[in-house]
Parts: structure tokens; sequence; C-alpha cells
């Protein structure tokens, strides 16, 4: 049977019994510079997750990742797997069985902290493989049958899998009619933060999703900006897997 694919527009809904379930707050991609520990919505639960990024290889099969409850009732949780795939631009998940994750479900008591074990299920093999690893905060049942309304968020975390092996990224930046496109002819998927682009004269370059974003190997994205073929040369600097670049670039117009 062919498994749902998921595009990053879904992706912040909830699979269970068989349906899509609507959060009442956003997905956090707790992966993000300074983010919280959740959204501040009234009556919903508070959650920290602690590594905020995994990576396993050959020599490390395993992984655990910390759910620690800071509010003031129990919250249950679900933790699920997908792969992670770019296409046009835009990111897709899949469920995967890649790793096994224990405990699956489980709900955690106020102030307590949950160790989640991650275990892959296959042998290391060249190539970086993608994941997203999503803790679902699943409904309580005692607030539903009170009547109360309950707030409810999806953390996920990128997971990596023999990234050591991958070819180094390698990036392009190209300036089109509408976008700021960055291509990436390696292997190993790059972390890009906040972006700032400014023109020869030195005037600022307005840019739309300007936030954490990640580009794979052999993938691109974009960031949409106005009358990109009028700006002329410009300078990008963005910080790339915790380093900063500087890098120039021209409209390429046709």
């Amino acid at each position: 049977m062919t498994r749902p694919v998921v595009s990053s527009r879904l992706f912040a809904l909830i699979l269970a019994g068989g349906s899509f379930l609507a959060l009442t707050a956003p997905a956090v991609h707790a992966d993000e510079p300074a983010a919280p520990a959740a959204p501040s919505v009234p009556g919903m639960a508070r959650l920290n997750i602690a590594p905020l990024r995994l990576e396993l290889d050959a020599a490390k099969p395993a992984a655990t990742v910390m759910l620690t409850n800071t509010s003031d009732r129990p919250v249950p949780v679900q933790t699920r797997l997908f792969a992670w795939s770019q296409e046009g631009g835009e990111d897709h998940f899949t469920p995967s069985s890649a790793l096994t994750i224990s405990p699956a479900i489980v709900a955690i008591q106020p102030g307590a902290t949950q160790i989640v074990r991650l275990l892959r299920t296959g042998a290391a093999s060249p190539g970086e493989k993608r994941f997203r690893l999503a803790v679902d905060q699943l409904p309580d049942p005692t607030l539903a049958q009170s009547g109360s309304a309950e707030a409810r968020l999806r953390f996920t975390i990128p997971v990596f899998l023999d990234r050591d092996t991958a070819a180094p990224a390698q990036l392009d930046w190209r300036i089109g009619a509408d976008t700021i496109e960055v291509g990436n002819a390696g292997g190993a998927t790059a972390r890009i933060v906040s972006i700032e682009v400014k023109t020869a004269a030195g005037k600022v370059v307005p840019v739309q999703r300007n936030s954490l974003r990640y580009v794979q190997g052999s993938s691109a994205i974009a960031w949409p900006i106005a009358n990109g073929c009028a700006l002329g040369p410009v300078t990008i600097v963005a910080q790339v897997d915790g380093r900063m670049a500087n890098v120039q670039a021209s409209p390429v117009c046709g």
C-alpha cells in the first residue's frame, strides 16, 4: 500500500484514527532559533524538548529525546517519524519506519521528564537520509468531557542518518524576477538562518519567509522578493550551518 505524502502546508495536522484533525495552534519547528517551549495560548499545555536536532550514523545507531512537561496537568503525546524530502522548493513528509520509537504514546505527568528512545532499524549506508521527528500533543479526554476548548501543538525536529558520509553542501545563490533562490549541489542538507540582501547602493531588500530554512542536497529553495530583475548585483549575508556566509549574486532574467 502506498504511504501518504504530506506537504509542508499539511504538516501542521495530526493523523489520528485514520483521519486528519486540525490543530488549534500552529506547528512549532523546535529547531528554530530561540523557539519557545510552546506558543502562549490560554489553556495550552507546555512542553520542552531536547535536543533540537538528532544525527545518527554507523557508530551511533541510537539516540534519545527528552520531553519535559512544564504545565500543571498531564500531557498525552505521540511521537512519530516522517521521511523528509524536498520537491519544487517545498518540504514533503511521508510516514517512515526507519527508526523504532519507544514509547510512541505516553502521558507525561506535571513536572516530569519522559525519555523517548530512537533506534535505527537498518544498517548504515552511504548518503544522508533526512527525517522529521514529530511530537504531537494528543487530545485530553478530561477536557473533552468538560466541554473545554483545547489548544494543541506539534513539535518537529530534524533527524539525519549517515550525514557524515554525504558530500558537503555546495550552495549557489541566484536572483530571479520575484525570488532569491539557493541550490545545493552537494549531498548534505544546509541550515540557513535569517538572510539579508542589500543592493550595491546599500539598500536593504525586503525578503519574505525570512526564517529558518533547510535546503537538501540536489534541491533548491526560494524566498519571495519584489522586482528582482531591477536590483542589479546584490550582497547576500546569511548564517549557514552556524557560520556567516557573504556572497555576491546578480539577477538572472531572460
